[in-house]
């Protein structure tokens, strides 16, 4: 899968030191060969989501915390909603005009699904917000209206 989101089996030579063929038996579900540690990190960083390391993780019955995530009392839905719609906006956009010319390239593909990617974060993040206000059975809104700058 992390071969896949990251355009394939050329894009991942290119990303990493390794050569097609063995990319190739990695990317074969009958071969026993794995990916190296330093290429899951690289291709993880190009992709900008762990995904084997947060497979990993939950093999062994833990999950992943992001740091720079705020917590739960620092969540705002209107806010993730928001970000939702502008990804949502950038991979339209990324998508339409890599077609615009009928002609889809490599870096284009590999934009666009780094582009989704990051537009499936959002809307993970919009789901765990409505998730919450489900579990208190409805939330008020907190907003305020400020009159000039202070």
């Amino acid at each position: 899968m992390l071969i896949k989101l990251n355009g394939g089996i050329e894009a991942c030579v290119d990303l990493t030191s390794l050569s097609k063929s063995q990319i190739g038996r990695c990317n074969s579900d009958k071969d026993p060969d794995l990916l190296p540690i330093t290429s899951v990190i690289r291709l993880e960083a190009e992709l900008g989501n762990p995904v084997v390391t947060r497979a990993m993780a939950e093999l062994h019955g833990c999950q992943l915390v992001n740091p720079q995530e705020k917590g739960e009392d620092g969540r705002c839905l209107m806010r993730d909603n928001a970000e939702m719609q502008q990804r949502n906006s950038e991979f339209q956009a990324g998508l339409y005009a890599a077609a615009g010319d009928n002609v889809i390239t490599h870096g284009e593909a590999l934009r666009s699904m780094r582009d989704l990617q990051a537009l499936k974060l959002k809307i993970a993040d919009v789901e765990t917000g409505l998730t919450e206000v489900l579990a208190k059975g409805g939330q008020k809104g907190d907003l305020k209206l400020v009159y000039g700058a202070e």
